[in-house]
């Protein structure tokens, strides 16, 4: 007797491949809930030998402080729990906002510590704000710019956007010029915000570079015109490569921005 042998179809063997395919991801546990970053105990030892040595007077373990400052920075690249970030954030607060303070030709410590709270997001621009706003350890003094200047930037490499109305006010508005060219630096890191927020940076910014520049074009010798020059040639290299970055656009000069931004600030850019 001559038999006939089985066949199945393509859809249902589909259909079959479908169901099962179903079932195990249904029962397969989310990944991306799943992971959960375990505490790092070297994390808490390494916090706590810094917040001896920020606190030593003599500042002899600076150099080791460093080098801890770099292993922790490593750490929160390769990723760290929140508890951990939120301790190594609160420890590089400590070493800029507490006592004692370092003289001002001794701030390798500070500016390892700002550069690592650079990359802790809004947790790390609040610590970086309240240093540069701490006038009891880093007076506004010629000797602190430096340092001030460092913290600003970092504040911008942050990314937090609650902080672009402070550094649009430091660029605009500051008395010195070194720390109005950083700020505006650090407009720069919002290069990947929405269109609005960049547009508001960058007319913010052609506001005072406009005034500047019409005030040092008044030749002379006028006191007021010959320091628009030099705060011209102190804030422009900074600012001109945060328009850039801000913009797309590559001009060198106010009146080819002034231009651009008037015939291009409603359309799409």
């Amino acid at each position: 007797m001559k038999t006939t042998p089985r066949t199945t179809s393509s859809l249902a063997v589909f259909g079959m491949i479908a169901s099962l395919s179903a079932c195990l991801f249904a029962q397969a546990p989310n990944p991306a809930k799943s992971v959960k970053i375990a505490p790092d105990k070297e994390v808490a030892e390494k916090v706590q030998q810094l917040t001896k040595i920020a606190k030593n007077k003599k500042f002899t373990e600076d150099a080791r402080g460093i080098e801890i400052i770099d292993l922790l920075m490593i750490k929160q690249a390769k990723g760290l729990a929140a508890k951990d970030q939120a301790m190594i954030v609160k420890t590089l607060s400590g070493v800029l906002n507490q006592k004692p303070v370092r003289p001002a030709n001794q701030i390798r410590l500070y500016n390892a510590a700002a550069e690592a709270l650079g990359r802790h997001g809004a947790a790390g621009a609040k610590a970086l704000k309240k240093a540069y706003e701490n006038k009891g350890n880093f007076k506004m003094r010629p000797a602190w710019v430096p340092l001030r200047e460092r913290l600003l930037k970092n504040i911008g490499r942050c990314k937090d956007k609650a902080n672009i109305k402070f550094l649009t006010n430091v660029a605009r508005r500051n008395p010195e010029a070194a720390l109005q060219a950083a700020a505006g630096d650090a407009l720069g890191f919002f290069d990947d915000a929405d269109q609005k927020i960049r547009r508001d940076i960058v007319s913010q910014l052609l506001v005072t570079f406009g005034a500047l520049s019409e005030r040092a074009s008044q030749g002379g010798t006028s006191i007021d015109s010959q320091n628009a020059k030099d705060r011209l040639a102190a804030i422009s290299g900074k600012w001109i490569a945060t328009l850039k970055k801000l913009s797309g656009q590559n001009f060198d000069t106010f009146r080819e921005w002034q231009s651009w931004f008037q015939k291009n600030k409603n359309r799409k850019w």
